[in-house]
C-alpha cells in the first residue's frame, strides 16, 4: 500500500506564520590590541553579534548596560594583560555583579580568557576569578571553535 501526503491539507491558523528563530549569541570582545579584536570579531561574527571594548572599565560598563537593557552577553572574551584593569579583574567584577542579582540564572555569562600567557599560575588564577575557558594566542578558527564547543557556546 502506497501512502501519499495530500498536497491540499489545510494549515491551522496558529501555524500559518510560524518561523524558525535563529539563535544569536551576544558577544563582547575585550582586548587593548586592535589586531586581536579584529581577528576575534572576524572569527566570532558568524556565531552572533559582536561588540568590542578596549579597556576593562569599558567592558564592565557595557556588560552592566546590556544586562539592564535585557540583552545580556552570552560570551565575553578577555585579554589578560590590559592597561588599567586586567582581564582577571574584569572577570572577578563581572562574577560579583552576577552574584548580587536576585535571579542569578538570568545572567551567568561565559568568560573566555584569550591571551599569550601560558603560565599554569596565570591559568589557575583565571579559573579562580571565574573564567570558563582559556584560549592561547596565536590561535586559529579550529582552536577557537573547539573552545566554544567545550564552553557550550556552540554545538
Amino acid at each position: 500500500m502506497d501512502f501519499q501526503i495530500p498536497r491540499d491539507l489545510p494549515i491551522p491558523p496558529e501555524n500559518r506564520f510560524c518561523r524558525i528563530q535563529e539563535v544569536t549569541v551576544n558577544i563582547l570582545i575585550v582586548d587593548d590590541e586592535p589586531i586581536s579584536r579584529t581577528k576575534l570579531k572576524l572569527l566570532l561574527s558568524s556565531y552572533g553579534r559582536c561588540q568590542e571594548a578596549i579597556t576593562g572599565e569599558q567592558a564592565i560598563e557595557m556588560f552592566i548596560e546590556s544586562f539592564n537593557q535585557g540583552e545580556p552577553y552570552d560570551l565575553i572574551t578577555l585579554d589578560i594583560n590590559m592597561p588599567g584593569m586586567s582581564g582577571q579583574e574584569v572577570a572577578e567584577k563581572i562574577r560579583k555583579f552576577e552574584a548580587g542579582i536576585e535571579t542569578p540564572s538570568l545572567v551567568n555569562v561565559k568568560i573566555m580568557m584569550v591571551t599569550g600567557e601560558n603560565d599554569s599560575d596565570v591559568v589557575m588564577a583565571s579559573i579562580i576569578q571565574g573564567c570558563n575557558g582559556y584560549l592561547l594566542k596565536p590561535f586559529g578558527k579550529d582552536t577557537l571553535e573547539k573552545a566554544l564547543v567545550r564552553m557550550g557556546i556552540i554545538l
